[in-house]
């Protein structure tokens, strides 16, 4: 089965399917950086990385500020991530599925998560002072390493749960296969198995790219042959 991907999700997909783009956010991921930072990182000219920087704040995922410059001269023009998504990706003999879902932080649930790690202030190097930022790496970096072992966690069991849906989905096209010969009443099937919203001729005309008289025939065709609301 194949549930259409938004035109979001293709944009995205668009994207991040060029490797400069992915290379900018994995650089820009761990500090800001200005456009001839970038530049010189990456080994592509500064008209290059404007280019890729504007298609990326197009989308939303960067977001250019102004800041002082450590050298004597005027304000720099920095960029930062600024989008929060989670996507995934699932191929497999009987399904495609890609998913987007914005992540939207919660800033209260993270200070209490982080309360026992708070950022250490600047410190003087002159004091040898920094037994308080060793502490605080320390602690962030078991942190970190406790999440990811978590997020491991989930991830086998979203893939147990994948496996299972996939058998699933592999009985239904075997059923499908062997009861309907008409591949337009196929489809229709699929579309009713994989979508939340209710069917009708306009949405699978235009999904299915087929005349909507020969959608709603064989949508009637299957309500007279199924005990199934297809509507």
């Amino acid at each position: 089965m194949f549930e259409e991907p938004s035109d979001e999700e293709y944009r995205i997909l668009d994207l991040l399917g060029n490797e400069t783009r992915r290379r900018i956010l994995l650089l820009l991921a761990q500090e800001p950086r200005y456009f001839i930072q970038l530049s010189r990182d990456l080994g592509i000219s500064q008209q290059a990385i404007l280019k890729h920087l504007e298609l990326l704040e197009r989308a939303g995922f960067v977001s250019p500020y102004s800041a002082k410059s450590d050298l004597p001269a005027p304000k720099r023009k920095y960029y930062r991530l600024n989008r929060s998504i989670y996507m995934s990706i699932g191929i497999t003999e009987d399904d495609v599925s890609i998913r987007l879902r914005d992540i939207a932080p919660n800033q209260d649930e993270a200070k209490r998560s982080f309360r026992d790690a708070a950022s250490p202030k600047a410190i003087d190097e002159s004091d040898g002072a920094d037994q308080e930022l060793s502490d605080f790496l320390r602690s962030s970096r078991d942190m970190l390493k406790r999440l990811d072992e978590r997020v491991g966690e989930l991830e086998r069991h979203k893939v147990s749960l994948l496996k299972l849906r996939q058998t699933v989905i592999r009985r239904v096209h075997d059923a499908v296969r062997s009861n309907f010969e008409d591949p337009l009443e196929r489809s229709i099937l699929y579309s009713f198995m994989t979508s939340d919203d209710a069917l009708d001729v306009v949405s699978l005309s235009e999904r299915l790219n087929v005349r909507e008289k020969e959608v709603e025939r064989s949508l009637e065709e299957l309500k007279r042959r199924l005990a199934l609301s297809l509507d």
